[in-house]
């Protein structure tokens, strides 16, 4: 069978995004016989290997037909507009992407594969006030979320678990916050390393404009998050359809902890002032969570230090910034 002819074994949304092109290199070393299938809104980059392909997901004929190419096995759906202050400023783009986008991929797969797997990559923001209970949450916990990006994430898994009920195979997994080497700058961990890279390098003046540097938040490094990822293809078997799984650390740190330690693996002499522009109009005091479920279902915890996740992410912007 010709690699045109080939139907997927796994194609994963949101593919040349932060954690998708690091999904996808992960896969093709723990599966190399396996054919994955990256798709993203972005153009394919050059030399990423694979099959890669541009797709809007809240084109329902384009999607529809990738799909009917492509018949894959495992739909791992990653894609999604995450930054919460856009969210705020595009609620229509949000709404669409994250839960229009997601109806699409679902209607498509079972058109042309209802026997498939989908795996929705939900988010922790969905459970929103819940977190001013001040205890770690667990997946029994409900939703209440405080922003456009939050609410139309929990939406998209209210949607997936309830395709469980239709008989497609569904799991859901809710990451909170995650971190490390290729995040984005618009993310508060690799904001803070930009500019100290920056300042280290003489580019910008030593003063690091911050937000809310007192709320706790249950932080992951990225590497962790594919952790869990690889592990639940490997043992999706056995997970019931419909099931939800937290993905977290059940510590948390504060913002300010956080820039503290990356400003001591500096040793620069920086300032610190309060942009209000970077203050959240929803935010909550503390963020934490429970993801003992995913340590029985498929054997995953957290292994990567924070200062080691603080000390990589640093230097991959030392090596980023020009």
């Amino acid at each position: 069978m010709t690699l045109a002819s080939r139907h997927a074994d796994i194609l994963v949304t949101g593919a040349f995004g932060f954690v998708g092109k690091q999904l996808i290199a992960r896969l093709a070393r723990e599966y190399p016989d396996a054919l994955i299938v990256g798709a993203d809104m972005q153009a394919p980059p050059d030399g990423g290997g694979g099959v890669q392909v541009a797709l809007d997901i809240t084109d329902p004929q384009a999607v529809g037909d990738l799909f009917a190419r492509q018949k894959p096995a495992l739909v791992f759906h990653l894609a999604a507009q995450s930054h919460v202050p856009t969210s705020f400023q595009k609620p229509t783009l949000t709404w669409n992407v994250n839960l229009m986008g997601t109806l699409h991929l679902l209607e498509a797969l079972k058109a042309v594969r209802p026997d498939a797997q989908f795996v929705f990559v939900g988010s922790a923001e969905a459970y929103g006030r819940e977190f001013l209970a001040g205890v770690p949450i667990t997946e029994g916990t409900g939703f209440a979320p405080m922003n456009p990006y939050a609410a139309s994430k929990a939406a998209g898994d209210i949607l997936v678990r309830q395709q469980a009920a239709e008989g497609l195979r569904t799991v859901v997994l809710r990451p909170f916050n995650h971190v490390g080497p290729g995040q984005r700058q618009d993310f508060v961990v690799s904001a803070f390393c930009s500019q100290i890279a920056r300042i280290e390098r003489g580019l910008q003046e030593p003063v690091i404009m911050v937000g809310n540097l007192e709320a706790r938040r249950d932080f992951l490094d990225v590497r962790d998050v594919l952790d869990a990822y690889v592990a639940v293809v490997g043992a999706r078997a056995a997970i019931p359809s419909g099931t939800a799984y937290n993905l977290c650390s059940g510590r948390t740190v504060t913002i300010r902890e956080v820039l503290d330690d990356l400003l001591r693996l500096s040793g620069a002499a920086i300032d610190v002032q309060v942009d209000p522009a970077r203050l959240r109009p929803s935010d909550i005091p503390v963020a934490v969570g429970d993801a003992a479920a995913a340590r029985a279902a498929f054997g995953w915890e957290p292994r990567i230090p924070w200062r080691k996740t603080l000390a990589d992410t640093l230097d991959y912007w030392r090596g980023a910034v020009v």
